[in-house]
This record gives C-alpha cells, structure tokens and sequence, in this order.
C-alpha cells in the first residue's frame, strides 16, 4: 500500500512540476500565433470603433472566407463586422474574444463550423499556442477537465518554442494575416483565378468529415454556448445560429449518422430555445466553389452564400424583429 501511496505522490508532484514549467512560458508571443492575434486585433478596433447597433458573425474561417459583410449590410441597414478568424482556436476562445466588442441591442449570427459542436475539452495546438502566447488568462477561465487536458497535451517542443518566442512582428505577405483581410473583416484575394495547381491538389485530396459519428448530445459545446447565450440575452444581444458552409459530400446524405447530425443539429439548437435558421444542405457547394479547405470559399462563391444567408434570414423575420426591438 505504502508503495501506490509513494507512486500517487510522485506522480502528482511531477505533474505539478510540469504544470509549472508550462505556465512559466505564458504570454509569450510565438510567430505561429502572429497571424490570428493581427486578425483579431485589426477586427476588434473595428468593432469597437461603431457606436450604433451592429451585427457581428461569429464563428471561424468559413466566416472569414465566405461571407460578404458589405451585401449584408445593404440587406439589412446595419453595419456588419466579421468576427470569424480561425476555428481551430476552438469555441471557447471564440466566444472569449467575441465578448470584447458585442454590445447590448447587437445581433449575433453564429454560423459554427460543425466540429465545434463536438467539443468535449480537447485542445489541439492551435489553441494550445494562442492560449499561452496571447491570453494566458483565458486558460485559468477554462473547467478543471479543459485546463488539466491543456497541461497535459502540450508538447515539449512548444514549451521550447514559448521560452525561445520572439513573435510580435505583424504578418504582412502570404494568405493569413491582417493585411488581407478588409475593413469588415472579410478575406481579400481568395478568388477562383488565384487558385493555383497545388491548391487544386489540396481539394482533390479532401476527404468527407464524420461529424455525425462523433457528435454527443452532452458535448462540452452546449456548457459554453449555454453560457454565451445566458450573457447575450442579459444584454438584450439577438443570437441567431446558422450553417456553416462546407464541400458536400454524398456520405453525408448516404450515411445514416452523419445524415441524422445534418438534419438534426438545427433542432438541437433549437431544442435549448434558441434559434436556427437555414437547412444545413443548402450551404455545401461543389469543390469549384471552394477556394483551398472544405470550408472556405472563393471570393465569387461567397457571394451566392450571402444571398442563401439574406433569403433565410429575411424569411425568417429574425433580423427584421432584432431591429424593431432596437
């Protein structure tokens, strides 16, 4: 017995070593980091510079990819930020960083890339990194189980990378980064002509996602959008959810799981008292409508989601009522 005790010890005391060791590396800028905090930030000061009521899109890459802000804006006479940067930062940090520019009387739309409704606590290095170079106090906001998880799965490797960082300089050329993305927030530059013969290879080796295999209806997702709403509402924020795009694949129709996550997350939603609008399947294109992911969209593309987003929108009135309640 006094041997399991001593074992137990030991390994609590290692861990908190290393817990210590990881933390120690907190708030150090990594480049890895660079381009996703440049984006945030050239997004925040545009949000925060709008006085009046505005409609904020919140979800990851699909958004920033594949939405067109300034026809939204024109259908609706409100002013739009596109508030989606990267999903791998996972939708705890989303919702993290969205609470720093939504105002009361604002209107949310929340087209979530569909991983993110099978969250159950795992990190993945994106969010590792962004956490510790860029927001360490975001980390001590996650549940024990999240925050364990973290320590846990950081590599030795990016502990190196953390005590060696040198980020901080702003990324100026290449696809991701501030420079192009526009005033509302949209992506600048991913049209079907800049596509090029590796990008065309990259789509062709797309295979179909298993969402509707892996998602569990006590996801840790609904803890934090239970909480995200809950604060909306106490602002009098309109939250709308909505699809996310995504290349369509015939498993997704064929297979019975996965047919049954794409014609029910809209009433699991729905099922918490919130609002869904759009059929998952109206918004999966074909791959020439895809610029180099199964999410993003070329620049003519995202113009044919926006209509589909504005019809459904319009149709369901939600837009319409939020702006009456203003």
């Amino acid at each position: 017995m006094k041997f399991f005790i001593r074992f137990f010890i030991t390994l609590v005391v290692l861990f908190l070593l290393w817990s210590g060791v990881v933390l120690g590396q907190g708030q150090r800028a990594t480049q890895t980091s660079q381009w996703v905090f440049d984006v945030y930030e050239k997004k925040k000061t545009y949000a925060q510079s709008i006085d009046e009521r505005k409609i904020v899109i919140l979800s990851g890459s699909n958004a920033l990819f594949g939405i067109n802000s300034k026809m939204l804006e024109d259908a609706f006479g409100v002013k739009v930020v596109n508030y989606g940067v990267n999903a791998g930062v996972l939708l705890p940090y989303m919702l993290y960083k969205s609470k720093e520019i939504i105002k009361p009387k604002d209107v949310v739309i929340l087209p979530l890339e569909y991983h993110v409704y099978t969250y159950d606590g795992t990190p993945n290095t994106q969010m590792i990194d962004t956490i510790f170079s860029r927001d360490i106090d975001f980390f001590y906001a996650l549940t024990p189980k999240e925050q364990f998880l973290t320590v846990w799965n950081i590599t030795l490797e990016r502990i190196l990378a953390g005590y060696e960082a040198k980020g901080g300089t702003p990324v100026n050329s290449g696809l991701y980064g501030a420079h192009n993305v526009d005033a509302r927030g949209d992506q600048i530059g991913a049209t079907a002509a800049a596509k090029n013969e590796y990008i065309e290879k990259e789509l062709d080796a797309l295979v179909p996602n298993n969402y509707g295999k892996i998602y569990k209806k006590d996801a840790l997702t609904w803890y934090y959008l239970e909480e995200f709403v809950s604060w909306c509402d106490a602002r009098d924020v309109k939250v709308v959810f909505m699809p996310t795009t995504m290349l369509f694949f015939d498993v997704y129709k064929k297979d019975s799981k996965e047919r049954w996550f794409y014609e029910n997350i809209a009433k699991e939603v729905e099922a918490k008292g919130w609002s869904f609008v759009g059929e998952p399947y109206e918004y999966m294109y074909t791959k020439e409508h895809y610029f180099n992911t199964d999410f993003h969209l070329t620049s003519e593309a995202r113009n044919m989601r926006t209509k589909q987003m504005i019809a459904d929108l319009a149709a369901s009135g939600e837009i319409a009522t939020a702006k009456a309640s203003q």
